[in-house]
């Protein structure tokens, strides 16, 4: 069980925090080329310590001016290439993608053998971390981002996420909203498009997770306690629901890999993650 106590730990902690290059014509990613079967989502076992305060201008971020802050996908390249590559050898084989990949990512393995030749562009059978770049270069950013990074399958096997990754590739844009992060994870949660997740919305969402792991079922008990912890952080005015922009105020005061975590999101392995 100790998913999910890790689960419910790392909820009190959010709840009670320790401390306060793309083209010039977008072209269609290769990641939404070819269909393929996507496993289900699934938790990783989340941190115990989520930061309270804003979220600091590190590379993660881009110097935005707006309400929304903004992550530059294509800075978190080189970080995704150093989670890939396990033995730090500079190179990307099949195994460590398809470790990624399936193993932490969710897809399967013939998409993962797919996405592999079509970014070792010389075929020399390992990925460089120049072929990383240019793959965030020249597919859409985006897509690049949440089949990599922040997502997985469950993610971008979303006829939702789909539409929203063409848009951003027609505007060239290189940069995701905190905003626009926060708003795919509501639309996960709330199934019947009412503006508003309400507890049975969340449960469902958690059971269905939990599910997926054969040796840690979880029990009545920690679902409620997780959704009883989740609406104690986000429904700040106490109406019963979590509406939009509750969900969106989270992002920009918590970190939002950990808290993508909470919500179930499968998120890429780095020094603080």
């Amino acid at each position: 069980m100790k998913f999910c106590q890790d689960i419910i730990v790392a909820s009190i902690f959010i709840a009670y925090p320790v401390c306060a290059f793309v083209p010039s014509v977008p072209r269609r990613t290769a990641l939404m080329q070819k269909d393929a079967a996507y496993s289900a989502l699934t938790i990783q076992p989340l941190p115990l310590q989520l930061s309270s305060s804003p979220p600091m201008h590190t590379s993660l971020f881009a110097d935005a001016t707006d309400e929304s802050k903004e992550i530059d996908l294509l800075v978190e390249a080189d970080a995704i290439f150093d989670s890939v590559d396990r033995n730090k050898d500079g190179e990307i084989t099949a195994e460590e993608l398809r470790a990624h990949l399936v193993d932490q990512m969710g897809y399967t393995p013939e998409y993962t053998k797919y996405l592999f030749a079509s970014l070792d562009t010389d075929a020399d059978g390992v990925i460089t971390r120049d072929e990383m770049k240019f793959a965030f270069y020249n597919f859409e950013a985006l897509s690049m981002y949440m089949t990599f990074g922040v997502g997985g399958s469950d993610i971008t096997s979303r006829e939702a996420f789909k539409a929203f990754a063409l848009n951003q590739a027609e505007g060239g844009s290189d940069k995701l909203l905190l905003n626009d992060l926060a708003d795919l994870i509501f639309d996960m949660i709330d199934t019947d498009n009412s503006g508003e997740i309400t507890k049975v919305e969340l449960r469902e969402h958690f059971d269905n997770v939990t599910s997926k792991f054969d040796d840690e079922k979880s029990t009545d008990m920690q679902a409620k306690d997780y959704v009883q912890t989740m609406f104690a952080t986000f429904d700040k005015n106490n109406d019963g629901g979590i509406d939009r922009a509750e969900v969106r105020t989270a992002f920009q005061k918590y970190d939002f890999k950990l808290l993508a975590k909470t919500f179930g999101l499968r998120v890429y392995r780095t020094a603080e993650v």
